[in-house]
């Protein structure tokens, strides 16, 4: 019997004890109009039976990359942790969380009483009363084995009867299991059942307009997953300060989250949605916006009259991952001093000195970032390496591409790239590191301007090239496009993929972004025995730990083909998120 009581309470969290009320939810089966006006998270989730048929689960099922996966270690002890499940309350789990959770799932936070709930839609109260008999006696026996005191106690409220396990109040009303951590909350939902009150949740004026809002799925989708939660609420207990205040720590964080912060710091409430479709899982993230809330400060993030928009330059058909973007960055640079505190502004400002020599005298923030649109590209993709320029830690290429808002600033850019490349062998010298040797070359009127790492024809390499022979610094020209990456095989692979927008109307996505997970994965597996090494030295794993490790994340790697992403400002801030799933079919 060793481990039953874990085991209890953590099939007590799901199924948890029920006892028969006065009547069931037959003619109100709505069980939001259980819940109190003063819920300030929600969250409902269709049943295991819905999830488990539908053809997302079945393809990943089939796929011999799942399979694959199930017979990793880590697999096999899940497997054998839900056999003794199985074998303790003898029955499947499968057919457990079926009836189970046969009308959905539904979890809550209350303000008023800081309360958690769980309540679900079993198969009926017939199952609920016969199987939850099983786990109490299995609890109690455990405890009497053991020479310890019942752990469960015995509560009526109103003629329903409650048992308290772990801290946990459990009750059902019908075939409605009810979960919670706080006693107020659980008589609330009692009450509010039997005396038919309307302060519930379905009347409350906030969730009704956040429920009812469209996604940007199709209109015929329906989500497994959708949440609710009341943002005025958490913001005023002082939840994620920094998160819902509108604040951002430092520069990296500003230029990620800006635009969404200053709405965060505004908006009542969120809501976020997960869509199963056939080969695919999505997620749907949205909060209310207003134009006045970004037009001041973060104007950089959402552009003028929040009209910003991502413009991609490259088709992204052979890349790794590429995001595309409205970022204005000289605005940002500029504006510091309104967006961060001393601290930062102190860095940025010692940054800027350094830059401004670094880039022979030109200010940073006005000529150097305000040579570029706004509309920017962050590139990533693989490498191929001649056999003897192949570096021991195998990393992507990855650069920049943007628009220049004046071709004259070529030179300029040119001249600062040379003076960056004379700074990188200055403390590379200084450092015993190998030099860059500067190049420069035409292909049909694109200018490309390279430095490659020079490989020292007496020198040995016993461990292999160093991981600085990743790195050839390049700067290219391609029209009014300036590209500058990390390796010269990915700025000529980009000179000769730039697409033009040929759809005459600006597209509404502030961001978006597509990863190609097959090309991580051939990038993790190429480094695997450095990942493994690397593990063991962070985390103090053993070899065979550590490959464990390393394996579960690539077969996890495995099952995933591409990822796509979007931020979208309108009426509301909407992200978007889409992952495929490799199908054998």
């Amino acid at each position: 019997m060793k481990s039953t009581v874990a085991l209890a309470v953590a099939t007590v969290l799901l199924t948890m004890l029920g006892a028969p009320s006065h009547r069931t939810l037959a003619d109100d089966p709505d069980v939001r109009k259980l819940l109190p006006d003063t819920t300030a998270v929600y969250m409902e989730a269709k049943s295991v039976e819905y999830v488990l048929s539908h053809p997302f689960v079945k393809s990943l099922q089939s796929s011999a990359q799942f399979k694959k996966l199930m017979r990793l270690p880590d697999a096999r002890k899940l497997n054998a942790g839900l056999v003794f499940f199985e074998f303790a309350v003898g029955d499947k789990l499968e057919s457990v969380m079926k009836s189970l959770t046969a009308g959905g799932v539904h979890v809550a936070i209350d303000k008023k009483s800081e309360g958690a709930v769980l309540l679900a839609n079993t198969e009926s109260q017939e199952w609920i009363e016969e199987y939850l008999q099983k786990l109490a006696k299995l609890a109690r026996t455990d405890a009497k084995s053991k020479n310890q005191p019942d752990p469960i106690q015995e509560a009526d409220y109103r003629g329903v009867h409650g048992y308290e396990f772990q801290k946990l109040m459990v009750g059902n009303i019908g075939a409605v299991l009810i979960v919670t951590n706080k006693a107020e909350l659980g008589k609330s939902i009692i009450d509010r059942h039997l005396d038919s009150t309307s302060d519930h949740l379905l009347n409350q004026p906030l969730f009704q307009q956040a429920w009812n809002a469209k996604t940007s799925q199709p209109e015929a989708s329906q989500s497994c997953v959708k949440a609710f939660v009341d943002i005025d609420t958490l913001r005023q207990a002082g939840v994620a300060q920094d998160l819902l205040m509108g604040k951002a720590k430092d520069f990296g964080a500003e230029l990620i989250l800006g635009g969404v912060l200053a709405s965060l710091n505004k908006t009542s409430f969120a809501m976020a949605e997960l869509f199963l479709n056939e080969d695919k899982i999505s997620a749907d993230f949205r909060i209310p916006h207003e134009k006045a809330w970004t037009e001041e400060s973060r104007a950089f993030f959402v552009g003028p009259n929040g009209l910003g928009h991502a413009t991609t330059f490259v088709d992204g058909a052979s890349l790794m991952a590429n995001l595309s973007t409205y970022r204005n960055l000289s605005e940002l640079w500029l504006r510091a001093g309104d967006l961060f505190d001393e601290k930062v502004n102190d860095q940025l400002a010692q940054a800027d000195s350094t830059l401004t020599t670094l880039f022979s005298g030109k200010d940073f923030g006005t000529d150097i970032l305000g040579a570029i649109e706004p509309q920017i590209e962050l590139i990533a993709s693989e490498q191929q390496f001649e056999p003897d320029l192949m570096p021991a830690i195998q990393l992507p290429s990855f650069g920049l591409v943007a628009k220049l808002k004046n071709p004259m600033m070529r030179k300029d850019l040119k001249r600062m790239f040379q003076t960056f490349i004379g700074f990188l062998n200055f403390t590379g010298a200084t450092e015993g590191n190998a030099q860059l040797d500067l190049d420069s070359e035409t292909i049909d009127a694109r200018q490309i301007h390279t430095a490659s790492y020079i490989k020292e024809s007496d020198k040995k390499y016993e461990n292999g090239l160093p991981i600085q022979f990743n790195f050839s610094p390049t700067l290219a020209f391609d029209g009014d496009l300036v590209i500058f990456t990390s390796a010269n095989s990915l700025a000529k692979k980009v000179s000769t993929s730039v697409k033009q927008d040929v759809s005459g109307k600006a597209p509404l996505d502030n961001t978006r972004m597509k990863v190609d997970f097959a090309a991580i994965k051939r990038i993790l597996e190429s480094n695997r025995n450095q990942l493994i090494s690397q593990n063991i030295l962070e985390k103090g794993h053993s070899k065979p730990e550590a490959e464990k490790e390393i394996d579960t994340l690539l077969g996890i790697m495995s099952l995933l083909r591409s990822g796509m992403g979007s931020l979208r400002f309108d009426d509301f801030v909407r992200f978007s998120l889409e992952l495929e799933i490799i199908s054998d079919r």
